[in-house]
């Protein structure tokens, strides 16, 4: 490979960021979202979850599949939401405003904290969202589950499968956007998506994202569900699961813990070799840390993911029970649409101004 070429392609992984990234992969995902709803605690929709698994393993993987597909303009506010890297701002997780406009208002043009010499031009690019955009889908769904109680199920048999009544299109509504909140949720349990080292090159560990979140996650058996969900009946008492708090403290809460085993993950990880980083002339120039094979990674983490999955089936679970519940528990039997979220529709942040940062681009 010549070195104009190697310097392009290592150009390019550099600018390859945490908002790009697949967190937990999509089986990852798919098995936090499956896990879930094991672990929801209502029984009415516990029992209709239980027929739903595939859907909600499906729209848990939507942002990092369909959306993925869509234009650079939507695909930059939709990325934002994927992480939070809390080192721009130069204070602790734990002191991070729950206000996102107040952040966007007092940090914007500040200097970055963990790129020095340098300002913040974006909140949502340079900062992300992760925490809000859980939490805007936890609005939209509870909204549709409010509509839900309000509208009666269809009496007639001939019209409950008809899409378009406002019971049956509520519901769907409401079930797209709870499993569309679950990706972000999972998100926040992958400790690189708390971190401005989302790929670990900064502590000589390169390469360690995907090597964590999804190489070595294939390696799990089939039992990596009743796992999670054994593990996650035993965190009722965790930080993150004090139903008293908002969405967002408690993501907040569940960011603190992920983001403190990064160190853990580091310890973990089976290095042969450190990776290398420097700047040549302008030019980039990175080299992956060798490792063990994902294989015996596994081994190595297999226990910490199972926790970190666990953490976020459990705090998503709660979210679910607590949709339900406070809509009024309303009836969920009647629904017996088959309509399938394929490709549901990309949906803007509503926490921050997008047009504002569309004009900064055309600035």
């Amino acid at each position: 490979m010549s070195l104009k070429l190697f310097s392009s392609l290592t150009v390019v992984g550099l600018a390859f960021s945490a908002q790009n990234a697949l967190a937990w992969g999509h089986r990852g995902h798919h098995t936090i979202c499956e896990a879930a709803v094991h672990l929801v605690q209502a029984k009415p929709l516990k029992d209709f979850l239980l027929q739903k698994e595939h859907v909600m393993g499906h729209l848990c993987n939507i942002p990092d599949i369909y959306w993925k597909s869509l234009s650079a303009d939507t695909r930059k506010h939709g990325d934002a939401g994927h992480f939070i890297d809390v080192e721009i701002l130069g204070i602790g997780i734990k002191d991070v405003p729950t206000d996102y406009k107040a952040i966007v208002e007092k940090y914007t043009g500040k200097e970055n904290m963990h790129k020095r010499n340098s300002r913040i031009q974006s909140i949502p690019q340079d900062f992300g969202s992760n925490w809000w955009r859980a939490d805007q889908f936890y609005r939209l769904a509870l909204k549709d589950a409010e509509e839900v109680a309000m509208n009666p199920a269809p009496a007639n048999s001939k019209e409950e499968q008809n899409d378009e009544l406002p019971f049956n299109k509520h519901f769907y509504s409401m079930i797209v956007n709870m499993g569309l909140m679950g990706h972000f949720v999972g998100d926040n349990a992958q400790p690189f998506h708390t971190t401005s080292d989302y790929d670990g090159y900064e502590a000589n560990h390169g390469g360690i994202h995907s090597y964590y979140e999804e190489q070595t996650v294939a390696f799990f058996g089939p039992d990596m569900t009743d796992r999670i969900v054994k593990k996650g009946q035993t965190l009722k008492g965790a930080s993150f699961m004090k139903a008293k708090l908002s969405v967002v403290e408690r993501m907040r809460a569940l960011a603190e813990l992920s983001n403190k085993e990064v160190k853990t993950v580091f310890k973990l990880d089976p290095m042969t070799a450190p990776s290398t980083y420097k700047q040549e002339k302008g030019i980039s120039l990175k080299s992956a840390a060798k490792r063990a094979s994902a294989e015996e990674g596994h081994k190595k983490f297999e226990k910490l993911q199972i926790e970190q999955m666990a953490r976020a089936a459990a705090l998503l679970a709660s979210f679910w029970d607590k949709i339900y519940n406070e809509a009024g528990s309303p009836e969920v039997k009647a629904y017996r649409s088959y309509k399938y979220p394929f490709t549901p529709d990309f949906v803007m942040p509503d926490y921050y101004d997008t047009k504002a940062e569309d004009e900064k681009k055309v600035k």
